[in-house]
């Protein structure tokens, strides 16, 4: 998880280059679930208006996620009654008081009306700080992970439940509540679940993200078609197959710059994990 949090501060270090991260772990699971973790939870604070604002500034059919202490309501704003006490908002479907909300964000797209509950923090986010913003955080999540691989693979990874095992009676969060995956259902998104086969068939990954997971050899050998600014490659040591570390060794002989993990980092892999990073031109 550290890692993800290191790569999104090395991002103003990269002059216009990518930086491709290749870690070779002795099983896959959980390894890109971990990383965005990292990445999404140390994304900056979303500077927000108060919601007052938010809606008086907000026009017909403008699209809002607006979230409560218990529930996140995303979808198109229909109204603001400020002639009562306190004001009223329909939102997303819901009527309520003003006062309810406490972060309001504006999406930059349409998007279906949907009503979920907020997710919990839970121990990684009071770890790295996030809670104590944890609701403007839910409003205007930071849009910039894609996790490319086998889609059932990654969503299952990101059911997991971690928690502060050292604590007696702890209560475990999924790791889903920290890299708030796009789904169907979902009110509040910021990562990008892409199967490794749309690659194939032509998908690009959002220009809006500045990192992509890939997640074995099916999302790797799209290595040289991935323009945002860093990639991590999971390479799994479980499949007897070096096809994956072939592909990441010929990008890195090919005009590329090496980078001193350690140093530049400032990251040291874990036992049984190899580490391996350099920069190319975009």
């Amino acid at each position: 998880m550290s890692l993800g949090s290191l790569l999104r501060r090395y991002l103003p270090h990269l002059g216009g280059r990518q930086l491709v991260v290749a870690l070779s772990v002795p099983r896959r699971d959980y390894a890109a679930a971990l990383i965005g973790a990292g990445w999404v939870l140390s994304a900056p604070v979303p500077e927000l208006d108060e919601p007052i604002e938010v809606f008086r500034n907000a026009g017909q059919r403008s699209y809002l996620r607006a979230v409560t202490e218990k529930k996140v309501v995303t979808g198109v704003f229909s109204c603001l009654d400020e002639t009562r006490t306190p004001p009223r908002v329909i939102t997303g479907g819901k009527k309520r008081t003003v006062d309810w909300y406490k972060a309001v964000g504006v999406l930059p797209e349409a998007c279906d009306s949907v009503e979920c509950d907020v997710p919990e923090f839970g121990f990684l986010a009071e770890l790295t700080g996030a809670a104590a913003t944890w609701l403007a955080r839910i409003a205007v999540p930071a849009i910039d992970l894609a996790l490319v691989g086998t889609a059932k693979w990654l969503r299952e990874d990101l059911a997991a439940w971690v928690g502060n095992g050292a604590e007696d009676g702890a209560a475990g969060i999924q790791l889903a509540n920290y890299v708030l995956p796009v789904g169907d259902k979902a009110a509040t998104w910021a990562t990008c679940i892409i199967p490794s086969a749309r690659l194939g068939e032509g998908e690009a990954i959002p220009a809006h993200c500045r990192a992509a997971i890939l997640d074995g050899y099916g999302a790797i050998k799209y290595l040289n078609d991935i323009t945002v600014p860093i990639v991590v490659c999971i390479i799994n040591r479980s499949v007897a197959d070096d096809s994956a570390a072939e592909l990441v060794v010929q990008a890195r002989v090919s005009n590329s710059r090496p980078i001193r993990v350690a140093e530049a980092l400032r990251w040291r892999p874990p036992c049984g994990v190899e580490a391996l990073a350099f920069t190319v031109a975009l």
